[in-house]
């Protein structure tokens, strides 16, 4: 259970944003997805893969006459997927899940040939997480008074459009009840974190921030290869590192070190994230770089201005920056989501889940065709194509 911080990017992003109907059946599907003619009937079988060999993948002919969940699982919305403390979560906000980290999978993946059936029990054990992990959050707010007020609920209501909820229906099965639980997962977890966590003070964050090696750094960046990647010749080698000799000791020498440095920054630096980072990097320890860059910087006091320090990227002079306020603001608001992460394990571990058998015999590839097929053939019709 290690996808804690995916599940709350999830709903700090706003739970529906994982309105994947309209995605899956507009325009922006990825490459390798399952496609289906725009012009075509409706009524005529949608099959998962229609560049598949028929003699090796049976065809999925979608039957509109079931329920999106009966056809894609073979399970009711209404069916116990699991059990947590007692509070039995339906198949349908499972189902929901399980076809999000498809989709996901899917979409990163799948394009690089990698295959569902090869990650099945991930695909699964991810979306009984998010299940448990919903319901602890609902659980616990009721236990400690922090409900989602009249006007969350009012604010998360009117976030949803008709023509969505409508989708969410038809499209996943969801109940009413499973589409709300979806909705306010923000509001449980914004009340949650106001009553289980404060605002770290100053030593609190310092300490916090040294833990995870947040620093931050500008730097000028001779390359030691040329426009196409090619590595120079031992000659052209030779006159970057004069001038990153060269334009150290004019950094040396400055009476403004820091207007300087952002002079010569941008005259000389070939950094190619410089545009877009013109104020310098905050990196941390999870940050991955390159060898002897964040060596050479945490040697630096704040303001300190390194020697010429070669890596495999070329030659390399920084200047360690002070953090901003903003960038400490940053790191306080994820002191609070750590603290409340650590809360949340800990209902994790002590939480008595059961699973239903029909879990046990789902197979997540076959699901997700299903279930995708089905959703084009009634995209199709509502929509009037054909």
């Amino acid at each position: 259970m290690k996808n804690w911080k995916r599940l709350l990017a999830l709903l700090l992003a706003g739970a529906m944003a994982l309105s994947l109907f309209a995605c899956k059946s507009g325009d922006d599907q990825p490459s390798g997805y399952p496609d289906t003619d725009p012009s075509a009937d409706p009524s005529e079988e949608v099959s998962a893969n229609p560049d598949a060999d028929p003699s090796a993948t049976p065809e999925i002919v979608a039957d509109l006459s079931q329920g999106v969940l009966e056809f894609s699982a073979g399970m009711s919305p209404g069916d116990t997927a699991l059990t947590v403390n007692g509070e039995d979560v339906p198949a349908d906000l499972f189902l929901y899940w399980l076809d999000y980290n498809c989709y996901y999978f899917m979409s990163y993946y799948g394009m690089l040939g990698l295959s569902l059936s090869d990650y099945a029990n991930d695909m699964i054990e991810e979306a009984v997480y998010f299940c448990i992990s919903q319901t602890l959050l609902r659980q616990k707010a009721a236990e400690l008074g922090c409900l989602p007020t009249d006007a969350q609920v009012k604010e998360a209501q009117d976030s949803l459009d008709d023509e969505t909820r409508e989708m969410l229906q038809s499209g996943y099965g969801l109940s009413d009840d499973s589409i709300n639980v979806l909705i306010l997962s923000n509001a449980y977890y914004d009340n949650l974190l106001a009553a289980l966590t404060h605002e770290p003070d100053t030593q609190e964050l310092d300490e916090y921030l040294d833990s995870l090696g947040v620093f931050a750094v500008k730097h000028i960046l001779l390359k030691n290869t040329d426009d196409n990647d090619q590595p120079l010749s031992d000659e052209a080698l030779a006159e970057k590192k004069a001038l990153a000799d060269d334009l150290l000791s004019q950094l040396q020498g400055a009476s403004d070190l820091e207007a300087k440095f952002d002079e010569l920054m941008n005259a000389y630096s070939e950094d190619g994230g410089l545009a877009t980072n013109p104020d310098g990097y905050v990196f941390s320890a999870g940050d991955s770089l390159v060898g002897g860059f964040r060596e050479a910087t945490l040697e630096l006091e704040i303001g300190g201005l390194s020697g010429v320090v070669e890596t495999d990227y070329g030659y390399h002079i920084m200047l360690r920056l002070p953090l901003t306020e903003e960038t400490k603001a940053e790191y306080g608001a994820n002191f609070r989501a750590d603290a409340l992460e650590d809360q949340v394990q800990q209902w994790l571990d002590a939480a008595d889940v059961t699973r239903a058998d029909a879990l046990s015999t789902l197979d997540p590839e076959d699901f997700y065709n299903r279930l995708t097929v089905y959703q084009q053939a009634l995209y199709g019709e509502e929509e009037g194509v054909g």
